[in-house]
C-alpha cells in the first residue's frame, strides 16, 4: 500500500493564515500590556526615509506697545532634533516540525507570549536608555532659551540611594525643579528599580497617613506619586553597562549612566519613530526545511527635550 508523500509544509488542516493571525494576536497583546513605554510616548510613523525629523521652536519676544511708536518685530529661532531608525529587532523561533505549533492552541500562545514580552522589554529598555540621556544635555543653543538642559542629581555618599528620605528628597527636588521652569509635570512619570522603589516604600512621607493620604500600602508594597507624580517601578533601566546595543552605540550605556536609581520624564522628553511596526509571520524554508516563526518590529528614539528629563545617580 502507498502512502501519500508529505513534505512537512502541511501537518494539519489548521490555515498558515489562521496559525499567523493568532500568533500575531498574542504577540501584538503581549507586547501591549509588557510594554509600558509605548503607552508612555507617542510612536511616529517613519515612511519613505529611515530620518524622523522635529522642529523646535524658540522662544517668543514680548515687548510693551508705546503710543505712537511701532514695535520692531523679532524672528522666532527654529532648529531640529532628529532619530534615524536603520536597525530591524527580530524575535525568531524555528521549528523542523511544525505540528505542536499548528495544532496545539498553547504552543502558538507561549510562543507569541514570549516574543511578545521580549520585544516589549526591548523597546522600554531603549526608550528609557534615551530619556536618561536626555536628562544629562545641555540646553539646545539658538532657541532663546524655550528648551532647557537636564537635570542630573547625584547622591553624596555610598548608600544613600538606599536611604528612604535621601531618595526620596532627590527624585522631589528633580519634580520642584521643573516646576520652577514652568514645565507642567502632569504627564511626568518617576520610573525606579524595583529595589530603589521598594526603598521609597519605607519613606513615611509618602506611605504615612499623617503625611498622605491613600498613597500607598507597605503591606501591598505599593507607593502611587512623589508630589503628584506617579511611580512606575521597572527593572528596564539598565543597571550594568552595555557596550554594544543591538540598535548601536547611540544606546551604549556606560558605567556611570549604570548607577542611575531613578529617572524622572515626559513624553515630550523623547522623540520614537517607526519604519516597520510589530510584525509577526510564520513560514517555511525549503532549502533548510524548516519552519520559522518571526516577530520583528523596526524602531529608534532620541532625546527630544532635555529639560522634561531628570535623573539621580548613586555614587
Amino acid at each position: 500500500m502507498a502512502y501519500p508523500a508529505t513534505d512537512g509544509t502541511a501537518l494539519s488542516d489548521l490555515a498558515r493564515s489562521e496559525m499567523i493571525e493568532h500568533y500575531a494576536g498574542v504577540v501584538d497583546g503581549q507586547f501591549a500590556k509588557a510594554s509600558m513605554m509605548r503607552q508612555f510616548v507617542t510612536v511616529q510613523p517613519v515612511i519613505g526615509t529611515d530620518t524622523l525629523i522635529n522642529r523646535r521652536i524658540g522662544k517668543t519676544t514680548l515687548k510693551a506697545l508705546v503710543d505712537g511708536v511701532p514695535p520692531d518685530p523679532s524672528k522666532t529661532a527654529f532648529g531640529r532634533v532628529s532619530v534615524t531608525v536603520d536597525t530591524t529587532i527580530i524575535a525568531r523561533d524555528n521549528r523542523s516540525q511544525l505540528n505542536e505549533f499548528q495544532i496545539d492552541f498553547n504552543a502558538r500562545a507561549e510562543i507569541g507570549k514570549d516574543h511578545g514580552k521580549e520585544i516589549g522589554k526591548f523597546f522600554d529598555e531603549a526608550l528609557l536608555i534615551q530619556a536618561a540621556k536626555g536628562a544629562a544635555l545641555a540646553a539646545p543653543s539658538g532657541l532663546n532659551g524655550s528648551i532647557g538642559a537636564g537635570l542630573v542629581k547625584t547622591h553624596a555618599s555610598a548608600g544613600d540611594e538606599l536611604d528612604p528620605d535621601l531618595l526620596y528628597a532627590q527624585i522631589a527636588s528633580i519634580i520642584t525643579y521643573q516646576q520652577e521652569q514652568d514645565i507642567d509635570t502632569d504627564m511626568s512619570h518617576v520610573f525606579l528599580r524595583p529595589t530603589h522603589y521598594d526603598v521609597l516604600l519605607n519613606c513615611d512621607k509618602l506611605i504615612d497617613r499623617d503625611f498622605s493620604r491613600a498613597n500607598g500600602d507597605f503591606a501591598d508594597g505599593k507607593v502611587k506619586t512623589i508630589k503628584g507624580v506617579p511611580i512606575e517601578m521597572t527593572a528596564r533601566i539598565p543597571n550594568a553597562a552595555i557596550a554594544a546595543h543591538k540598535l548601536g552605540s547611540a544606546y551604549n550605556w556606560s558605567a556611570t549612566e549604570a548607577k542611575v536609581v531613578a529617572i524622572v520624564t515626559n513624553p515630550m522628553a523623547l522623540l520614537v519613530g517607526e519604519t516597520i511596526p510589530l510584525t509577526s509571520d510564520v513560514w517555511f524554508d525549503k532549502i533548510s526545511r524548516t519552519w520559522f516563526i518571526d516577530s520583528f518590529i523596526a524602531f529608534g528614539a532620541s532625546p527630544r527635550r532635555p529639560d522634561v528629563s531628570g535623573i539621580v545617580r548613586k555614587v
